[in-house]
């Protein structure tokens, strides 16, 4: 055989790849692997907010069972309104509020937690504490997350 017949034929049995296309493989394999760490990094951070997120709800609730006990005038009392306020709005970074006491775990649990109860009375016209018919206790948890403020409230009205 020619060489021209060998050189011909050595290039019909060869089976690799090139370098363009081990570049090319090399290119996409990376785009492929960057997003799925991108998932990975996105579902971490959404792990974390659903954790918080609960984590605040759970206070919020457990702040309103601590005061579910208590007579319908106890419950505006007890956040320092008298009969004849029409709102009344407590914090828990408040010293001596009543939901002072919660602080500590809102700061353990939340950066830069803070609870607040609103109580509001509820009735025909414009009813004080002294003549509604019903108190409605707003509880929000506020807190900051990935530098975004975030914030759950939960709301009952008490008859």
């Amino acid at each position: 055989m020619s060489r021209a017949a060998l050189a011909v034929g050595r290039g019909r049995n060869d089976r690799g790849f090139s370098l363009v296309e081990v570049v090319i493989a090399i290119g996409v394999l990376a785009g492929v692997l960057l997003s799925i760490c991108s998932m990975f990094i996105l579902g971490g951070r959404q792990l974390k907010t659903g954790k918080t997120m609960t984590e605040a709800t759970t206070i919020c609730h457990a702040i309103m069972e601590s005061f579910d006990s208590l007579s319908f005038t106890a419950l505006y009392t007890t956040f320092g309104a008298v009969a004849t306020d029409t709102t009344r709005t407590v914090a828990s970074t408040t010293t001596g509020s009543a939901i002072a006491s919660w602080q500590a775990e809102i700061s353990r649990k939340l950066d830069n937690g803070v609870a607040t109860v609103t109580i509001l009375p509820q009735g025909p016209g414009t009813p004080n504490f002294g003549t509604a018919t019903g108190i409605r206790m707003t509880v929000t948890v506020t807190w900051t997350e990935l530098a975004r403020p975030q914030s759950v409230s939960l709301s009952t009205v008490r008859f």
